[in-house]
């Protein structure tokens, strides 16, 4: 580029205004100027790496990019995908869960087999996946279903994905929190607990997200396996989310040992062996429990909205205290507020 001179800031100035605002050709502008083609392309050009002209793609649809770089940079994610949060939740969910069914059906080779646990966001992206997304999938539940159900959500996320990938379901069959960890034991050792636990933890793409420890928001709460005055004890000493059901810390360490003890789930230590650990989460009230997974290694392909990549970004600086504030707010910010440049 040469160097700048108030005449040569005026040429793009007066270039850019023609092409982005007159709507002029490239050669129409040429003409206006009294210039060559050429000429205007470069200047063109210029204006762009000047900042003189900012190209914004503003669309529901439209990666947030400059995140998804600084996070990948950030925690060493393999892909990030970053959409821009909407002027309500369940849009900005739909919007997530649409891209993480697209990924999904653009792996190469095409998935065969799959581990993922229930709830309500996988079940999102079930209902966005396009029939024929792969050819004889086998879909395995990595922690145990639901005593109480609002809808369907092992069926809902586990099934759909089946049906629409022409494959089969290995299910697992056995609460996901037992009152007795003796009783768990027993479970996992059961001939086809265990052999449906060793398949999911043999799984080369993983897809799961993090729970809430929001009474309000956790679908573990709402199952029937813990009261929301549990899983306020639960936050109170350290917990921040949950993954597959078992409950971590910031750190991503378990935050309840005998808890933990209870739950019938797949070992996170092969979630963290996983090539292809996929996580799709929207909305500030899953900012902690998404940041605990990544910075666990819990997770090679993150799947979010701006809110949450923003909060994992500004994340660093801040204590404990000061995220639990911050991120469990209830409230989303609409999409321009979201857009706003980064500090």
């Amino acid at each position: 580029m040469p160097k700048q001179t108030a005449d040569y800031e005026e040429q793009m100035l007066r270039a850019a205004e023609l092409y982005y605002y007159g709507d002029y050709t490239q050669v129409e502008a040429a003409e206006k100027l009294g210039v060559t083609r050429w000429t205007v392309g470069r200047l063109l050009d210029d204006a762009r790496k000047t900042g003189i002209v900012r190209i914004v793609i503003d669309h529901p649809r439209a990666r947030r990019h400059e995140l998804e770089v600084r996070l990948r940079q950030e925690y060493g994610l393999r892909e990030v995908i970053v959409l821009p949060s909407q002027p309500s939740s369940a849009i900005t969910l739909r919007s997530v869960c649409s891209a993480a069914a697209m990924h999904l059906a653009s792996i190469r080779p095409s998935i065969r087999r799959i581990a993922v646990s229930w709830g309500r966001t996988v079940a999102a992206v079930a209902a966005e996946l396009p029939n024929g997304w792969t050819r004889g999938i086998e879909v395995v539940q990595t922690n145990g279903g639901p005593t109480v159900t609002q809808g369907n959500p092992v069926g809902e996320s586990l099934y759909a994905l089946a049906e629409k990938g022409g494959g089969s379901v290995r299910s697992l069959a056995g609460p996901t929190i037992l009152e007795d960890a003796r009783v768990a034991r027993l479970l996992r050792s059961d001939g086809s607990i265990a052999g449906t636990l060793k398949a999911a933890e043999a799984c080369r793409v993983m897809l799961y997200s993090p729970g809430s420890v929001s009474p309000d928001d956790s679908v573990l709460v709402r199952s029937g396996y813990l009261s929301a005055e549990q899983m306020r004890l639960m936050e109170e000493s350290g917990a921040v989310g949950d993954v597959m059901s078992h409950f971590i810390t910031i750190d991503g360490s378990i935050a309840d040992a005998g808890l933990d003890a209870r739950t019938l789930s797949m070992n996170l230590d092969a979630v963290q062996r996983c090539p292809n650990a996929i996580v799709v989460a929207a909305g500030a009230r899953k900012a902690l429990a998404t940041r605990a997974a990544v910075t666990a290694g819990l997770c090679t392909t993150l799947i979010v909205d701006g809110v949450i990549a923003t909060a994992l970004l500004e994340a660093h600086p801040q204590t404990h205290e000061e995220d639990r504030r911050n991120l469990t707010r209830t409230d989303t910010p609409t999409h321009p507020e979201e857009r706003k440049e980064l500090s």
